[in-house]
């Protein structure tokens, strides 16, 4: 009997550590499968928030001037401080630091629209389209149906300015590239 302990012990001792490992492994798999649904849904909530992030700073590239922003651009004394806040409202929370310092403030990315439209012509945004490019994560082709009317003789038309925007980690804007954007300025300046 003493001989047959010897015998069965270490091949249970082997069944135990066999099932602990089997069961560690299945745990591990539903774990991996759960982790990768969540990544799945983090990736199209951060797809989602891109895309929110790229209208909205679209949007406001290619709106106004309305009265607000008249006066902001004609006032010599405040224009400083109130392109600031307009910048900050309108822009920060959409774009990464590296973008806003170099392309909104540095380049006036954010009001060039609205000082080639001003004082003639109001700008407003019809249609935003994005398609997600499939090559490159975080990066948007987009197409915004811009409507200018002249100010004095109120006729409008229409122009769609197409680019590529692309978007960090968070879903915040990194860059834009314009595809057409010297000939709407021509337009605007005719």
């Amino acid at each position: 009997m003493k001989t047959m302990k010897n015998y069965l012990l270490p091949f249970m001792m082997l069944g135990i550590l066999l099932l602990a490992v089997g069961c560690a492994n299945s745990e591990e798999r539903d774990n991996s499968s759960n982790s990768s649904e969540g990544s799945e849904n983090e990736s199209a909530e951060n797809s989602q928030e891109s895309q929110e992030n790229i209208q909205t700073v679209l949007e406001n590239i290619f709106t106004g001037p309305n009265e607000e922003q008249e006066k902001m651009l004609e006032s010599n004394e405040d224009m400083a401080e109130n392109l600031t806040e307009f910048r900050e409202e309108k822009f920060k929370p959409y774009v990464t630091d590296d973008f806003y310092e170099n392309d909104i403030v540095k380049l006036s990315g954010g009001v060039r629209f609205l000082l080639a439209a001003h004082p003639n012509y109001m700008l407003e945004v019809g249609e935003v389209t994005l398609d997600e490019n499939e090559d490159k994560e975080g990066e948007y082709d987009f197409k915004v149906k811009v409507t200018f009317t002249n100010q004095e003789d109120e006729q409008s038309e229409t122009m769609t300015v197409e680019g590529t925007a692309s978007t960090n980690e968070e879903g915040k804007v990194k860059d834009i590239r314009y595809i057409n954007d010297e000939e709407f300025r021509d337009a605007l300046g005719e």
